[in-house]
């Protein structure tokens, strides 16, 4: 895919549900905004968690794939690399702000493709980019394993976030004594199992609670014993209970 005649190219389009985004790069940099819908965005090491509203960036040459969870509308800036921040070397999630979300979506709607770039639009597109440049990070990130084994027995996990996965059955399957299995897992990820599989039934419940899901609804469903231990949990890996994230659209 080329990116346009401009430094910025703006693009809005729709990713249906349970749609992937195979494996594929750019020579430019890239900022995707779900305006609606929630996504995964994946590497070969890291699986981000980009809710509604939330937007991520993704450097030049970055091999992704990019799964719908639901209808995603999506805006994108596809950007050339001596525009960017240094900071920007690798694929960062980032909080939307109110100024953020409306800009993005009007310079989604009427920037043309050959824009001034030393006209009005030109210079709307030189405030956006500062704006989203400053945009607060967001901890919505699970490492891959390096290991086929445990890599595989991850992404596995994911597909049934709110069963048990016992350490003991796993580290069997994946043919591993539990001390070498943890061991193993937390030099790979920097993070033990546990607080792996916490993180990754709190980054999908986000997901849910933006489907209008009730905190009561994912508790039960991501095998909390209940709805205040559910939102403990939340509060331990974000920082803030759940029902901040709940009834955003």
């Amino acid at each position: 895919m080329s990116k346009g005649p401009r430094p910025v190219h703006f693009r809005s389009y729709l990713i249906e549900s349970n749609t992937c985004v195979s494996p594929h790069l750019h020579e430019f940099a890239q900022f995707h905004f779900a305006r609606k819908g929630n996504m995964r965005l994946e590497t070969a090491d890291n699986c981000w968690i980009v809710p509604s509203h939330y937007g991520i960036w993704i450097p030049a040459y970055m091999e992704h794939a990019v799964w719908a969870m639901d209808d995603v509308f999506l805006e994108s800036l596809d950007i050339e690399t001596e525009l960017l921040d240094e900071t920007i070397s690798m694929c960062q999630a980032v909080t939307i702000s109110d100024v953020a979300k409306e800009l993005i979506h009007h310079a989604s709607e009427t920037i043309p493709e050959l824009y001034d770039e030393h006209g009005k639009d030109g210079k709307l597109v030189s405030v956006l980019l500062d704006i989203i440049f400053n945009l607060p990070q967001v901890d919505f990130v699970l490492p891959w394993p390096k290991n086929p084994a445990l890599n595989e027995m991850c992404r596995t996990i994911l597909e049934s976030p709110g069963a048990e996965h016992y350490i003991e059955i796993w580290s069997a399957k994946v043919g591993m004594s539990t001390r070498n299995f943890s061991r193993k897992f937390k030099t790979e990820t920097g993070l033990s199992f546990s607080l792996w599989k916490q993180k990754m039934r709190i980054f999908e419940s986000v997901i849910m609670l933006k489907q209008n899901k009730s905190v009561t609804t994912i508790a039960l469903e991501m095998g909390y014993s209940s709805t205040a231990a559910f939102s403990y949990s939340f509060k331990t890996i974000l920082g803030v209970p759940p029902t901040e994230y709940a009834g955003q659209s």
